[in-house]
């Protein structure tokens, strides 16, 4: 999942195409009733005024930030490569409009599920053709989930669809072979295993998804229920890609002979990394890599001859073309903006001041409603933008601590003097519960809020998951800003240096690292030291920045003993937050003693295959108030969205799980 982390990080402070959440909630973010309860918001107010009208309305212009790494889904791990990847294939299922957590039938005309929650049938839709002229078959759908699978790969998604078919835990194929995880990415290792081994595995993977192409099914089998699997095939990893295309272009073939020759196939290696072939209303014309430009063009022989929910659009896009340019200076991105030439553009935080002044029609994010309401005119009514604003990301930036720092021989800078002396601090030092709470009621988020997020941000429960998820309660407690708190829990702090003083009486020192580039993070960490210096002046706490690299490197090898990094999620789900947190990305990092760590996974696993959705919410309340109390990370606020446009732009509405725009639903004046 690195690959991903790294992408969050530069998306922190975008508000536009992306949606700001990572890792993406505060005083009161969306209430935890499902978008499918709440009414339906008003229809934006009707068309803008001819003076409003585009230079080309038959081409949408959109100006971001550098360049996709692949499209070839089953590698994919970032925004830029989502947005195009949503708009050239599709997946069996499909978010319904802007909700994230009901679903539609997309390349499925409709499934079954057996009473055990183990067997899925889908029903794949007939009449559906690839760019290149090809049928969509069952057979593709199986291809194109058993390629994901046994690509591996810890830089993709992949492992949201190891767990469900292969079983809680393996998190790649590779661990149906070496449970240690020794195999993972290594595809000479992965040769060199026995050959029958190797079929063997493959064969459990193909037993998984079996297609019956006569019949026009495909049957997928799990190793155990799980909750949020429908809600994993709407995810971009799920693409249906055409298996005999892919397998002339140099992909896998489909032989259980040769799998392990693609095992951990990269963007850099992937034969279909710079191409496409899916079944989506647009496909790919150009990749420019010296503009950073990719040209898509309407697909005219679309399949779409019903809509997917009321009102939605059917047959072939109204846009005959998108232009996706990244344009990484500002001021450029601005100025296009001004002239036209740009229907919408990412727009730093830093900047919102400059575009708001363009901004004529404003519409506000309603959370009880779980949409957007109407249109309304701005004070400078006959400017030419339009903001939708207010939305909640599914992203989190939160504070990690090491509760066992591994101290290599020489010592570690991170740690001073690795004693309680005022001039480091131990190892264990974040293994007292009082310190990590202490150091919870010190972190000033108001400030945070009001200083980097210019107060499009909030802050929620004190919980993993965010609002709307199976578990989440507003009504939860959550560690607000109390010095008084803090220093209480600092001098009940158990940690005592061999003179019998705690650390009230000795203070310390200590670094914290953030991801250079990534100011916010400087920011909330700077707030933090702030802090924790007015309730004592012997609290030290240095920010230092890190290459994203070396950080990296550093956390992984638990030497950090405090970190600031985020998460954006998958998929709508609590699961894909208690999974990376608590066992797998962030928490096996955490260096949790023994007991905690077989505490939360007990709870993770038993949270993912609970038979229902009632059985997951008593799982994760339990699981909430557990993590409440032993207070692992300081969680950060849930940015909110802005989104800007020309007013001439229509059919724009707001899905978090987007990996920027979805352009189907779109047209222009």
């Amino acid at each position: 999942m690195n690959k991903k982390i790294l992408t969050i990080l530069s998306i922190v402070l975008v508000f536009g195409m992306l949606i700001i959440s990572c890792g993406p909630k505060a005083a009161e973010a969306p209430t935890e009733a499902s978008e499918a309860e709440a009414p339906a918001a008003e229809e934006p107010a009707a068309a803008a005024p001819a003076t409003f009208a585009s230079k080309d309305p038959t081409t949408f212009n959109m100006v971001t930030i550098g360049e996709p790494d692949t499209l070839d889904p089953a590698i994919d791990y970032e925004t830029a490569g989502a947005e195009i990847l949503q708009n050239v294939y599709e997946t069996l299922v499909f978010y319904k409009k802007d909700s994230a957590t009901e679903f539609v039938p997309m390349l499925a005309s409709d499934w079954t599920v057996s009473d055990d929650g183990l067997t899925y049938t889908f029903n794949i839709r007939q009449g559906v053709t690839f760019h290149n002229g090809d049928p969509l078959t069952p057979s593709d759908v199986a291809y194109s989930l058993q390629r994901v699978l046994l690509n591996g790969n810890t830089n993709s998604p992949h492992l949201l669809l190891s767990e469900p078919f292969l079983g809680i835990g393996i998190i790649d194929v590779s661990m149906l072979i070496d449970p240690e995880g020794n195999l993972m990415d290594s595809r000479e290792g992965m040769q060199a295993v026995d050959a029958a081994q190797l079929t063997s595995v493959c064969e459990k993977v193909k037993a998984a998804v079996v297609a019956d192409d006569a019949a026009g099914t495909v049957t997928m089998t799990l190793a155990q229920p799980y909750g949020p699997f429908v809600a994993t095939l709407a995810h971009n990893i799920a693409s249906i890609v055409d298996a005999k295309w892919a397998a002339e272009q140099g992909a896998w073939d489909g032989s259980c002979d040769t799998w392990q020759n693609y095992y951990a196939t990269t963007w850099e290696n992937s034969p279909i990394a710079e191409i496409t072939n899916g079944t989506g209303a647009f496909m790919l014309e150009s990749w420019d890599h010296a503009s950073k430009t990719l040209t898509l063009t309407r697909n005219d022989n679309y399949w779409r001859s019903e809509p997917l929910w009321d009102g939605a659009q059917t047959g072939p896009a109204k846009l005959a073309r998108v232009v996706i340019q990244g344009v990484d200076e500002w001021g450029t991105r601005f100025s296009m903006m001004q002239a036209g030439d740009a229907d919408s553009a990412v727009v730093p935080i830093a900047n919102v001041s400059q575009v708001d002044p363009l901004v004529g029609e404003r519409l506000d994010y309603d959370a009880k409603a779980g949409a957007f309401g109407a249109a309304a005119a701005t004070e400078t009514a006959d400017q030419p933008m339009r903001l939708f604003y207010g939305a909640p990301g599914l992203f989190r930036g939160d504070i990690l601590m090491t509760e066992q720092v591994q101290v290599p021989e020489g010592g570690s800078p991170y740690i001073g003097s690795g004693k309680l002396d005022g001039k480091g601090i131990p190892a264990n030092f974040f293994l007292d519960e009082h310190i990590r709470k202490a150091f919870n009621y010190c972190m000033d988020w108001d400030t945070m809020i009001q200083d980097f997020y210019q107060g499009d941000a909030v802050r929620t429960a004190y919980s993993l998951v965010l609002p709307g998820e199976i578990g989440y309660n507003a009504d939860d407690p959550m560690y607000a800003y109390d010095p008084a708190k803090c220093e209480e829990e600092f001098k009940a702090a158990e940690l005592v240096n061999e003179d019998g003083k705690g650390v009230w009486d000795t203070g310390f020192y200590f670094v914290s690292v953030w991801n250079s580039g990534n100011t916010a993070r400087q920011t909330a960490l700077t707030i933090l030291s702030d802090s924790l210096k007015k309730v004592n002046p012997k609290f030290q706490m240095e920010v230092l920045s890190m290459p994203w690299a070396a950080m990296l490197h550093y956390y992984q090898a638990k030497q950090l003993p405090m970190y600031m990094i985020g998460w954006q999620e998958d998929i709508h789900d609590p699961h894909n937050w208690y999974s990376p947190y608590l066992v797998g990305t962030y928490g096996s990092n955490f260096a949790f003693p023994d007991e905690v760590a077989a505490m939360f996974t007990d709870y993770v696993n038993r949270g993912v295959a609970a038979s229902d959705a009632a059985a997951r919410e008593a799982v994760y309340k339990e699981l909430n108030q557990e993590v409440y109390d032993y207070a692992p990370i300081i969680n950060g606020p849930v940015p909110t969205n802005r989104h800007y446009e020309q007013r001439w732009v229509n059919g724009y509405y707001f899905n978090p799980l987007y990996g920027g725009f979805y352009y189907y639903e779109l047209s222009k004046n």
